[in-house]
């Protein structure tokens, strides 16, 4: 036992402070590599802020994101008091746990202020997908440069841009394709392209019950409260109208419950936004994100294995990174947004993006819709109309996607990422 103990003293500790369901996705790879000793190095002991799925990969947990889950500037000005605390208890974490190193991964509002901190106690800090300071406040850059000690981008222009900027950073992949490569291989390993899901809101659906209705419809209203109780009824009545025989699956968000999307669809029926053969049509799945689009989007992805639903389905997604998941498994789709108008008018103003959906801005060109804040019930149907038409050059631009996006070695983004750690603190 003693042995024991004196091997285990000896490990490495990374503490990895992510703050939303993303964060703890594409950190959960990470972590899986650190605990299990990666190229030589010996495995880490790993504690987080994190998710179900860092914990899950051996990352002892301290702090749920879901506890800190705040969207929109209006709406984390009224909550700069809860955060403060949140930063205060991070830190009390961070000191208790006396980690070799310190990732943190993307949500810059807080990150950034614990990194700034961490670096005056002397703690290596690493960054994983980096602030959006090319979209806005590269004023931000000045201290990036100061208090991060190595910085990893998901997308290519990035590294460039940082460049400009007198910062180092390292392009390693985008997390997006190492998880759907992961879950294509998972699947054509399981061969359960065609396997029942069960809707959360009501009975058991099968794939072939979605295959008989006219149109799928993929419903992405985000991850966050706010957003899904802003974009679910729109996107809702957007579908129905395009076709009133369509099938809506709404992708549950991990952080939420079937509770929350029954009573958001439940008020709009009330309000009469929506009917109830409106509600009736829409189905609700949680953790079969990638299932769901893998399904409805089809080529050349899935390759011998077809699904029934392949090449049937559009998509209405919020804008986020959710697109690009959208995109890189071909489901054809429009993006839709809407914030607190206090966000939006400083957004307008310190925002300097000509697209806000990743696809356009990564692309460099307009081949995805967008509707931003007028998500009109018209509008949006009319564009999926379109869309449904469009289909061949939707997919062709998602091919160039892939294309720009693929690391030319093979390797995955949480690889980079895992080699630089170690590389650090051998």
């Amino acid at each position: 036992m003693k042995d024991r103990m004196t091997v285990e003293s000896r490990k490495k500790k990374v503490f990895v402070l992510a703050g939303e369901a993303s964060g703890d996705l594409h950190g959960s790879h990470v972590v899986r590599k650190l605990v299990l000793g990666n190229e030589g190095f010996d495995a880490c002991e790993v504690v987080c802020w994190g998710g179900d799925m860092m914990a899950a990969e051996g990352g002892r947990l301290l702090s749920h994101y879901k506890e800190r889950a705040i969207m929109g500037l209006w709406e984390v000005i009224r909550n700069l008091k809860k955060i403060s605390g949140f930063l205060d208890q991070a830190k009390v974490d961070i000191l208790a746990e006396k980690p070799d190193l310190l990732l943190l991964i993307d949500n810059p509002g807080f990150n950034l202020r614990i990194a700034k901190w961490a670096k005056s106690q002397g703690i290596a800090v690493h960054y994983y997908i980096a602030p959006k300071a090319w979209a806005w406040n590269t004023g931000r850059i000045k201290t990036m440069r100061r208090v991060i000690d190595k910085l990893y981008v998901i997308f290519p222009f990035e590294v460039s841009f940082f460049a400009k900027h007198q910062m180092s950073a390292e392009y390693v992949g985008n997390p997006i394709l190492e998880e759907i490569d992961r879950s294509l291989q998972r699947f054509h390993d399981q061969k359960c392209w065609d396997v029942d899901l069960t809707d959360e809101l009501g009975a058991p659906l099968g794939v072939g019950e979605l295959a008989d209705s006219s149109h799928v419809v993929l419903l992405m209203p985000g991850s966050r409260k706010n957003e899904v109780r802003s974009l679910l009824p729109n996107f809702v009545a957007a579908a129905r109208k395009f076709d009133a025989q369509s099938m809506c699956v709404v992708a549950g968000a991990p952080g939420l419950d079937a509770a929350y999307y029954q009573e958001i669809l439940a008020e709009a029926v009330l309000a009469g936004r929506l009917s109830q053969g409106d509600v009736d049509s829409v189905k609700v799945y949680f953790g079969a994100t990638y299932h769901l689009l893998m399904q409805l989007g089809g080529g050349e992805l899935i390759g011998p294995i077809k699904s029934r639903l392949q090449n049937r389905g559009l998509a209405l997604v919020a804008s986020g990174t959710a697109t690009l998941e959208t995109a890189l498994l071909g489901v054809p789709q429009v993006v839709a947004y809407r914030v607190n108008g206090f966000t939006y008018f400083m957004a307008k103003r310190l925002v300097n993006l000509r697209w806000v959906s990743l696809v356009n801005i990564l692309l460099n060109r307009g081949l995805l819709e967008e509707h931003l804040q007028d998500i009109s019930l018209k509008g949006l149907s009319i564009a999926l109309t379109q869309l449904s038409n469009n289909k061949s050059n939707i997919k062709a631009g998602y091919q160039e996607l892939r294309d720009l996006l693929v690391m030319p070695n093979g390797s995955s983004a949480s690889d980079g990422v895992v080699r630089g750690i170690l590389r650090q603190m051998s």
